[in-house]
């Protein structure tokens, strides 16, 4: 009696995510705290209920962006794998972690950024990822040793309130960058047109 071979599940070719609907998420969020931050150094002279208002919603704003960020960043990271055969210097769960582990997380996130922007194709010196990644130490670093030295400085003070802005504007258009670049190679790749996002 003959056995019929086993049947081979069919195989699919990887198909990259539309990284767009995520990347607004990021930028919308991140935009929302850049507001938030204005608002805080331009009413911190007095006791305005409008400082009081916003100041409450500064860390979940915060948090938002950083989740939305990190969601952009996944998404990124997952097409470049798929588009390019570019070696990653972090794989996948250390891509995200490195945002988290200190000290380590002064410099190799912005190696992750560097290595989604080339396997994007991206060519050129990576200029606005170097300016961003400046004002983010700026405001990461630079912000909490000014209030460790001066303890009874203001912490929306207009150098603190410029900071936090400038770090916010850049990483707008850091991921508008990145998307723009990305979703190009995805449309003229032979993985063919977007697909929805999927989680």
């Amino acid at each position: 009696m003959e056995v019929d071979p086993p049947v081979k599940p069919a195989t699919t070719t990887p198909r990259a995510c539309d990284p767009r609907p995520l990347a607004v998420f990021a930028q919308a969020l991140i935009l929302l705290q850049a507001a938030g931050e204005l608002v805080l150094g331009l009413t911190s002279d007095g006791g305005s209920p409008l400082h009081a208002e916003v100041g409450r919603w500064t860390l979940p704003l915060f948090a938002g962006g950083i989740v939305g960020f990190l969601g952009w960043i996944r998404r990124c990271r997952l097409n470049a794998e798929i588009l390019s055969s570019t070696t990653h210097t972090y794989g996948r769960g250390r891509a995200l972690g490195v945002w988290f582990i200190p000290v380590l997380m002064w410099w190799a996130p912005r190696r992750v950024v560097l290595d989604i922007r080339r396997a994007g194709g991206s060519a050129g010196t990576p200029w606005l990822i170097n300016t961003w990644w400046t004002a983010w130490l700026a405001k990461s670093v630079g912000v909490p040793l000014y209030m460790a030295i001066d303890l009874e400085g203001n912490p929306n003070n207009p150098y603190v309130t410029l900071v936090h802005v400038v770090a916010c504007v850049l990483a707008i258009l850091v991921i508008q960058q990145v998307t723009t670049v990305q979703v190009s190679q995805i449309r003229t790749s032979r993985l063919g047109a977007l697909v929805p996002h999927r989680p």
